[in-house]
């Protein structure tokens, strides 16, 4: 075996071999399968068009493997049993002298066995019980994969290869098993013209038979060039740096995704004219959007936000239709930012908003003032999904008729947002799940904004949101003054509300009080050091300060809290080192004035905060609860419409 990490390429029929000889087994760690239908058909489409279907990280095993291997394997029902069961891909009594772990691609893998090697549950009720077909019947492209349940096959008649043929179906998956796909494909090929084939007398006609023939050859040779990519390491690597190859494979984009397949059909639906990932590379540039717009690290929640727009726009006729995702029975209706209402998202819309991406890129910007009242990332967001509703809405206000939105402007929205967002971050609503729940909220608000005309007063019409506020999001459930400031002064709660109370220092802090920039050009991730260092902490935890500066005793843990954080650059954060504030801010001479007062309120420290640290230690608990409330005003603040 090789020694060093390898990249190779393998067909359609290589990786089914692999799989069915059970060289490439599954670690039990591993997830189970997760997609549906659609991701599998949208995968299949990828391969009959030739386009990329991304790569899989393999793992040499030794002889006796140290990890628990299984063959790839699916769910099923054993109806005499009454019990469940897992059905594995292969031959059973493979017993392959070398094995390879899929480390990554279990679900890649197993759409490709059950699109083109026919792997289903028996059991007709599992939603993968069934045959994927490419559908020549239909002029339609986008609609040339399908999958059909197990029922409908047997409903329709489609039980042999005959009668899919004379329908205009050709299964990806053989009728004869482990054919090779040469002669399978060059088999449709040859009875797409056999009459014996058309038994019920309806031959196509010459045109249509052409039709057929060419949508064969290109499927087959797409089939045939389709290549899987491998990432091959070498069994002298432990699980660590395992770890540290896959951080390197996701941040080069190596891992298929949604958006991987929303890009393979806008690549086909506009002549290769809109490559969605090169095109977010540019969104990433523009202001607004650095930090929103990451398709290395995460692409999904610009295509997320996308959708919003779609969700905002009033259903009229000027509104593109939803796209009829490949192997669903029918068009659905967008409501959500959920991955099968992404790829549901039509092509024209996808072409309004990269025509317009100074406006899109505006909105994503105005949201993070909005909210947090300058620029912040959206890894320093609770919920950044949630920043879809305030992007969708602007969307709305801009390219829907203005008879649509005339109540009310974009004023009134910011009022009524900043209100929800806090409200709903701070409660931790989204913990519960946001995919769906953002989509009834974007509506909620639109038809809010809507009822503005109906009242004959401002102070009315806010009345009345409040009101359906409260049934939203209960105010019991907003933490108040005394709970904000036991999460601030208490460690770090994590999770979003961690984000949350941390928001508004990072948004509104662009440098910091010796004038150095907080952040970089392209970078919106900023630097957060303790106010007293842990280590100065510790050298003067003992005697009555043992408790309050203990890191680990039973105590409130106010060293590492948010109370004692905020942002420094680099520079400043190794000249303050391990000294007090105090120590340090009498050695620099600094005072609490100009610029100085104007960074530090920014962040929460007042002209009180400020002598409190100049007094040192006996008054340390004392800047601890004072700055935490003012952070906590500031947030109950934001709540209030």
């Amino acid at each position: 075996m090789s020694s060093g990490i390898r990249i190779s390429e393998l067909s359609i029929s290589e990786v089914l071999d692999n799989l069915r000889e059970r060289k490439w087994q599954i670690p039990r760690f591993q997830r189970e399968f997760v997609w549906d239908t659609s991701a599998v058909a949208g995968l299949a489409t990828s391969v009959i068009d030739g386009y990329p279907i991304g790569m899989v990280t393999l793992w040499e095993q030794p002889t006796e493997s140290h990890i628990e291997l299984e063959p790839l394997s699916i769910d099923d029902w054993d109806t005499k049993a009454k019990a469940k069961i897992t059905r594995e891909f292969g031959h059973e009594n493979s017993n392959p002298s070398t094995v390879k772990a899929i480390l990554d691609g279990r679900q890649r893998s197993t759409a490709l066995a059950m699109a083109f090697a026919g792997f289903a549950p028996t059991f007709g009720l599992n939603k993968y019980a069934g045959k994927y077909f490419l559908n020549a019947s239909l002029k339609d492209p986008l609609e040339r994969v399908i999958f059909k349940k197990k029922s409908t096959i047997e409903k329709e008649g489609l039980t042999n290869l005959h009668a899919c043929i004379a329908k205009g179906y050709f299964p990806l998956a053989s009728f004869e098993k482990e054919q090779s796909i040469l002669k399978q494909w060059y088999g449709y090929i040859q009875l797409l013209r056999d009459e014996k084939v058309y038994t019920e007398g309806e031959y196509p006609d010459a045109e249509e038979l052409e039709r057929r023939d060419e949508i064969l050859q290109r499927a087959f040779e797409g089939i045939s060039e389709t290549k899987l990519g491998a990432c091959t390491v070498p069994q002298r690597y432990d699980l660590g740096q395992i770890c540290e190859i896959f951080e390197t494979l996701n941040l080069t984009g190596m891992k298929v995704s949604t958006v991987d397949l929303i890009n393979s059909w806008l690549l086909r639906d506009t002549d290769d004219e809109l490559h969605l990932r090169e095109w977010m590379d540019t969104l990433a540039e523009e202001d607004g959007a650095v930090g929103w717009s990451v398709p290395r690290k995460r692409p999904e929640l610009v295509a997320q936000l996308a959708t919003a727009c779609f969700v905002a726009l009033t259903d009229l006729p000027t509104k593109p239709e939803a796209r009829r995702v490949a192997g669903a029975s029918k068009t659905k209706s967008i409501t959500t930012v959920k991955s099968s209402d992404l790829l549901a998202t039509p092509t024209q819309h996808w072409l309004n908003i990269t025509n317009h991406t100074d406006e899109f890129a505006g909105y994503i910007g105005a949201f993070q003032n909005v909210v947090g009242g300058g620029e912040f990332g959206y890894q320093q967001c609770p919920y950044p999904i949630s920043s879809g509703i305030y992007v969708g809405l602007r969307w709305h206000k801009k390219f829907d008729p203005e008879h649509t939105h005339s109540s009310w402007q974009v004023s009134d929205l910011d009022r009524v947002y900043r209100a929800f967002f806090w409200r709903n971050a701070l409660s931790t609503r989204y913990d519960q799940g946001f995919l769906s729940q953002m989509g009834t909220d974007l509506v909620t608000l639109k038809a809010l904004l809507a009822t503005k005309g109906a009242y004959e007063t401002e102070t009315e019409w806010l009345e009345q949101v409040e009101g359906q506020f409260q049934k939203e999001i209960r105010p019991v459930d907003i933490p108040s003054r005394e709970d904000l400031i036991e999460y601030l002064t208490n460690g770090r709660p994590g999770g979003a509300l961690q984000s949350a109370l941390m928001l508004p220092m990072v948004a509104r802090s662009t440098v910091d009080f010796s004038g150095s920039q907080l952040i970089g050009d392209t970078d919106t991730r900023t630097e957060i050091h303790h106010i007293y260092p842990t280590r100065w902490c510790r050298e003067n935890a003992s005697n009555e300060y043992k408790e309050l500066l203990s890191q680990d005793g039973e105590g409130p843990n106010f060293v590492n809290s948010i109370a004692n954080l905020m942002p420094l650059s680099r520079e400043l954060n190794s000249e303050w080192s391990s000294k007090s504030p105090a120590t340090f801010f009498s050695g620099k001479g600094i005072q609490y004035e100009g610029a100085v007062a104007e960074a530090l309120g920014q962040v929460f420290i007042d002209k009180e905060s400020f002598e409190l640290l100049r007094q040192g230690l006996p008054s340390i608990k004392k800047f601890w609860l004072h700055r935490a409330g003012l952070i906590a005003d500031h947030l109950l603040e934001q709540t209030k419409l």
